[in-house]
C-alpha cells in the first residue's frame, strides 16, 4: 500500500513535466506530418496547443500546510476530542478563539485557529494562504459530540 501511495505522490509531483512531454510530442508530430499541407494550419494548431498548455500549467499549484494545520487535522481525523469535557478541551487546546452559546447560555461550540495552507503556483511566482478553523461541538452535558475543520469565515466571499 505504501508503494502505491509513493507512486501516486511521484506522479503528482511530475505531472506538469509529463504533460509538457506529451504536448511537445504532439507539436513535433504536427510539424513533421505531411497530412497537414498548409504551414499556416500547422502554426495555428501549435498556437492552440500552446494556449491550452498555458492554461493547464497556470492551474498547477503546490499546497503546503503549516505545522498547526497538520496537528489540528490529525486531532480532527483521529476524533481525539470526542467525549471530552469543555475543561479538558481547553486543557488540551487552550482558550478558544470564539465561543458560541445557546439561549440558556450553555456552550455549544468552540472555534480554534486550525492553521493555514500556503498555495503556491507551480512556477513559484505567486502564492496565497487559506486559513482554517477547528470547530468543536458540545452536547447539552458539555461533552464533545463532533469536530470539523473548515475554511475560516473571514475568507469567504
Amino acid at each position: 500500500m505504501e508503494i502505491i501511495f509513493i507512486l501516486i505522490l511521484l506522479l503528482q509531483m511530475f505531472m506538469p513535466y509529463i504533460i509538457a512531454l506529451i504536448l511537445s510530442a504532439i507539436i513535433i508530430r504536427v510539424i513533421i506530418t505531411e497530412r497537414i499541407g498548409s504551414k499556416l494550419l500547422k502554426v495555428l494548431i501549435i498556437i492552440v496547443i500552446g494556449l491550452y498548455a498555458t492554461i493547464i500549467f497556470g492551474n498547477f499549484s503546490v499546497q503546503t500546510p503549516d505545522d498547526l494545520y497538520i496537528k489540528t487535522k490529525e486531532i480532527n481525523d483521529n476524533r481525539n476530542l470526542i467525549g471530552l469535557s469543555q475543561e479538558e478541551v481547553i486543557g488540551l487546546l487552550g482558550k478558544p478563539r470564539y465561543e458560541y452559546t445557546d439561549r440558556k447560555d450553555r456552550i455549544q461550540q468552540y472555534v480554534y485557529s486550525a492553521g493555514k495552507i500556503r498555495k503556491e503556483s507551480y512556477w513559484g511566482q505567486s502564492y496565497t494562504h487559506d486559513y482554517y478553523e477547528l470547530n468543536v461541538f458540545f452536547d447539552e452535558n458539555g461533552k464533545v459530540t463532533r469536530t470539523s475543520i473548515k475554511l475560516a469565515n473571514y475568507q469567504k466571499g
